[in-house]
């Protein structure tokens, strides 16, 4: 059904253009009338017309004059213009006012037909694209927790893969390489014990996360037992102490709100503002913060227990170290244990048995973390019975470096080369099971299922370790055969 608004002061005329559209477009058109601009612009926004035929000479009002006050309200009504004079100024008006025909009277019946057909087309193209916009937004509104909870799990997971990050915040649509995590703990509700507490978080998810996304932009993850973490992107920080106070101000504002509107307390943990490649480290300290919180809001760098460094301390240099050796990657782990121990040389030239102690501690850390965390190592009791006299026989610093570089580097390769076996391992016992059942329906998560591997990860180690991925090799392997 098409709503028409016909406005002509010549009542023989609307009586015309009325039968028209009865007579070519029968039970389509829902048609109004009106004989001056004024009662025009009037049922225009009451009614909101798919279509318009406007004289332009009529009382008060003209045509044009209340063609532009009809955009004002109804921005989707499309325009022919009528008029008895084949003025250039009138067609020049109506091409500003973007009518969509322009045409002079005594209309023909047959050419105003195939105008409002035409019309009509154009009205149906735009409904089109509107609902299909509407519901492409749907899908993304749909999706959009589906992403904040993947992005939330891989945190949880302690997945320090700023790339994947960066990735799920772009489609997210946000802009930002640093973030702050935060904890939100739902603590006390009236008349309830802590299980009544979990319930009540569940059931009132989807208002306290709407207060959230109120509060600041963010993404929120779900609720978890009477928790909800949260991420809030951000700029590098320039000023920690008032970014602090800042983060902190939000977060009492949040806290107030959530009671208000929910009835439950709550308290809100909140970690260091980090570059996406430590938002792990944000969400620890988080976690902490809100273990440790004794009023509404706590942020990690004001809870006593924060340990500090001194001033000049390369802190962010020694965790890129440490991260370097667990990823196995010797080069780069060598490359900044060379500059940690320049600056331990530069800084305190003196105190040689602190720097000897300094690259003994951080060489048994190493080892200890590649153990603990890489996993596959075999551990000997003497292993390190040299390591205390190696470090005091050193002559001097470049013999203290040398041994120091090539004990980080062992660690880095033997957590590349455990990791490398595990790799093998798994995908040398997936080509036997595919080999021994490709010709079977044979998936890709039965396979992974065989190797007590997820999906997503064997795929990924499967392209690594064989170059190619799962179907294509299934697929090569049946050709082979056949």
């Amino acid at each position: 059904m098409y709503k028409i608004l016909l406005a002509d002061d010549e009542g023989i005329e609307l009586d015309a253009l009325t039968f028209i559209l009865e007579k070519n477009f029968p039970g389509q058109c829902a048609v109004q009338t009106a004989k001056t601009g004024y009662d025009a612009v009037e049922l225009a926004e009451r009614s909101r017309p798919d279509i318009a035929v406007m004289d332009i000479r009529m009382p008060g009002i003209n045509g044009m004059e209340a063609i532009s006050a009809i955009q004002a309200t109804s921005p989707g009504t499309l325009f022919i213009v009528l008029t008895a004079y084949d003025k250039f100024e009138y067609a020049k008006e109506a091409i500003r006012l973007s009518v969509f025909e322009f045409l002079t009277k005594p209309v023909n019946r047959l050419v105003f037909a195939d105008v409002m057909r035409r019309a009509m087309s154009r009205v149906d193209s735009e409904r089109k694209a509107r609902s299909s916009a509407l519901k492409t937004r749907e899908r993304i509104e749909n999706m959009l927790p589906v992403l904040e909870n993947s992005f939330v799990y891989m945190l949880l997971m302690q997945n320090d893969d700023a790339t994947a990050y960066a990735r799920l915040f772009d489609l997210l649509g946000i802009d930002s390489k640093y973030a702050t995590v935060m904890v939100l703990e739902l603590t006390r509700m009236l008349g309830g014990d802590m299980l009544d507490l979990g319930i009540k978080a569940s059931e009132g998810y989807t208002a306290i996360r709407g207060l959230i996304k109120e509060s600041f932009p963010c993404v929120v993850g779900p609720a978890m037992a009477n928790r909800i973490l949260i991420i809030r992107p951000a700029e590098e920080p320039e000023n920690e102490y008032y970014e602090r106070l800042l983060l902190i101000e939000q977060g009492r504002a949040l806290a107030h709100r959530v009671e208000d509107k929910s009835g439950v307390e709550c308290k809100l943990g909140i970690g260091t503002t980090v570059a996406l490649t430590r938002l792990c480290e944000s969400y620890s300290q988080a976690v902490k913060a809100v273990k440790h919180c004794k009023g509404i809001v706590s942020h990690f760098n004001d809870l006593p227990i924060v340990s500090d460094y001194e001033g000049g301390y390369p802190a962010e240099r020694e965790k890129h170290l440490e991260d370097m050796i667990l990823r196995g990657d010797a080069q780069s782990a060598a490359a900044d244990a060379e500059v940690f121990f320049q600056w331990m040389v530069e800084r305190y030239p003196e105190h040689d048995m602190a720097i000897r102690l300094k690259a003994l501690e951080f060489v048994m850390r190493a080892e200890y973390n590649v153990f603990h965390e890489g996993g596959g190592l075999k551990y000997h009791f003497l292993d390190r019975d040299d390591y205390l006299p190696s470090v005091l026989a050193a002559e001097n610093y470049e013999e203290l470096k040398a041994w120091f570089l090539r004990k980080i580097a062992e660690s880095a390769r033997n957590a590349s080369s455990k990791a490398n076996e595990k790799a093998s391992h798994i995908i040398l016992k997936a080509r036997v099971f595919i080999d021994r059942n490709f010709h079977r329906d044979l998936t890709l998560e039965e396979v992974s299922r065989e190797v007590h591997v997820s999906p997503y990860y064997f795929s990924k180690l499967f392209k690594e370790q064989t170059g190619d991925n799962f179907i294509n090799y299934l697929t090569l392997r049946r050709v082979e055969t056949a």
